[in-house]
């Protein structure tokens, strides 16, 4: 039932948009494809043949009156690695929505509530073993959190959030997560409160190159000496109107997940596609 009701809080917005009087709604939805591939043919100095692919997925809705703002974004990311005579594996596995409703103060910071979800949409496998074993599935776990606060925007280039923090994950199948170790009972949710801050930033370095950011921070009052860090840049070189070369850098610091901070990186070539 709440994998339900999250898949639909999540595509509200966009379906919403459609339906509503167009001078209110500004939409945007681009896909993309980014392909790498390296094949050999008797060479000497060695190497493997190396084939590697990535779907995105972005949308936008975003609705605006004279006392209100209703922000609605959504990122999708999916893709596959093959070295050689290898399986394949998934190296991209994300999915990332932020809505925000805002309400106008009149002066520089505005009120607002939201919601912001962190999950994964298909299964993910952990490569460290002999045998490929899985860890995730769709929407399990999912990283859930409410908050109410103030947020300030400057443009459609820049805004920051910051509030109290309603914070969920919960999971089905693969809760670890979610479970308490030193406890016999297997939690499958967690609940916290605490604070919350989302910061969101673009930045046209040149008129065919843009860079685009996401941190989102967390803390919860009883551990507000361990945040939890997700830092999401892409920077994206237009080489035409559907040519792209795409860096995406990822770090992310949970202690649910791994006590080290996580990092991740990737460089390629793609074709991208406005359709709206």
């Amino acid at each position: 039932m709440k994998k339900t009701l999250l898949i639909a809080l999540i595509f509200s917005g966009i379906l919403f948009a459609q339906d509503a009087p167009k001078s209110g709604w500004t939409n945007k939805l681009a896909v993309g494809l980014g392909v790498g591939q390296i094949a050999y043919s008797n060479w000497t100095k060695g190497g493997e043949d190396q084939l590697s692919w990535t779907f995105n997925l972005t949308g936008s809705s975003v609705y605006e009156n004279s006392s209100l703002k209703w922000d609605n974004a959504l990122k999708v990311s999916y893709g596959k690695n093959q070295t050689g005579d290898g399986i394949n594996k998934t190296m991209q596995n994300d999915l990332l929505f932020n809505s925000l409703l805002s309400i106008k103060s009149g002066w520089a910071l505005d009120y607002f509530a939201g919601v912001n979800v962190i999950t994964q949409i298909a299964p993910g496998y952990s490569y460290d073993a002999p045998q490929a074993v899985q860890i995730n599935g769709l929407f399990d776990p999912a990283d859930v959190t409410e908050s109410v606060g103030l947020v300030y925007s400057k443009g459609d280039y820049f805004k920051s959030q910051l509030g109290l923090g309603f914070h969920e994950v919960f999971a089905g199948t693969y809760y670890a997560k979610t479970d308490d170790p030193t406890t016999e009972e297997i939690e499958k949710s967690i609940f916290e409160t605490g604070i919350e801050s989302i910061t969101t930033f673009r930045w046209d370095i040149a008129e065919n190159v843009s860079w685009a950011s996401y941190l989102r921070l967390f803390s919860a009052f009883d551990r507000l000496d361990t945040w939890d860090v997700r830092w999401d840049n892409t920077l994206v070189g237009k080489v035409n109107s559907w040519l792209n070369v795409n860096i995406t850098w990822i770090v992310v610091y949970d202690v649910t997940e791994s006590l080290k901070t996580q990092a991740k990186e990737a460089l390629q070539l793609g074709i991208s596609y406005n359709i709206l």
